[in-house]
Parts: structure tokens; C-alpha cells; sequence
């Protein structure tokens, strides 16, 4: 995969209170739950969920232990939200990976403004959990990997 799907930022917040600010305004806030929830023996809770307007029914992960969460829909999408410990608190990675089973060399074509939109929407969701949690939050730049 492209190292250009992927954004960070950070939040001056302890990495257990962002995930669950994540939770809480991110991109499965609201969300109404198709099935029921699964929890695997790894803690891992799987569900699908009808997220937006008009709605879209998408496969959810939470990974409470390894503070991740994943939403997957679509034919291709798989988005990857991680927090981690960081110098100034905690640091959010949004992943993007292609996981099309046909056709995957399309979706670099098709998608060639996600790494923009990809910043955009974290930039978004990193106000969002810096107004929930009433801290400083920021976009890291491209090169900057935090770590």
C-alpha cells in the first residue's frame, strides 16, 4: 500500500480518553447496528452498522485493547483508525487500505484525491475529539511520522 493513505495527528490527551472520544464523535458515532455485536476471544467487537445519510451498511471492528478501530464497506474501503501513545498525549493514525478482491489496481486511479480527503477527514475528526475532550488537537504534516 501507498504511504500516501495514511494521515496522523495529535491530541494532547491520554490515549485511552481518544479512543474513546473516537468512539464517541468519530465515524461510527450514531451508527445503528444491522446484526448484533460479536466479541471474539480477543476482545475484538465486530458488528455491521447503517452509517450516514443516505445510509451505507458497513462492517465495524473495535479493538478496545490495541485502541483501533475499523470500518470497512464498500467493494475496496477499509479505513484504520489507531491511537497511540505520543509525545504530547496521543497520536491518531487514519489508515487506508485497499482490500478489493477484483479490480484493485483501479482504485489508485479512481481514488486519486483520497490522500487530500484523507487529511481532510482526520483534520475534521481530530477537531471533533479536541472540542469532546476540551484539548488541543492538530494534523501532523505528511513527513512527520511522530514516532
Amino acid at each position: 500500500m501507498s504511504r500516501r493513505w495514511v494521515a496522523r495527528g495529535s491530541v494532547q490527551a491520554p490515549p485511552h480518553a481518544v479512543f474513546t472520544a473516537l468512539l464517541d464523535v468519530g465515524p461510527v458515532a450514531g451508527a445503528r447496528t444491522v446484526d448484533g455485536t460479536v466479541t471474539d476471544s480477543g476482545g475484538v467487537r465486530r458488528y455491521r452498522a447503517s452509517i450516514g445519510e443516505p445510509a451505507s451498511t458497513l462492517s465495524v471492528e473495535v479493538d478496545a485493547e490495541h485502541r483501533t478501530l475499523a470500518v470497512q464497506g464498500n467493494w475496496w474501503y477499509r479505513g484504520v483508525y489507531t491511537v497511540h501513545s505520543g509525545a504530547d498525549g496521543s497520536q491518531v493514525e487514519y489508515r487506508v487500505h485497499n482490500v478489493a478482491d477484483r479490480l484493485a489496481w483501479a482504485v489508485p486511479l479512481m481514488q486519486r484525491r483520497l490522500p487530500r480527503q484523507l487529511r481532510r477527514d482526520l483534520a475534521a475528526l481530530l477537531e471533533r475529539i479536541g472540542r469532546h475532550l476540551n484539548c488541543p488537537a492538530h494534523l501532523l504534516p505528511d513527513d512527520d511520522r511522530g514516532r
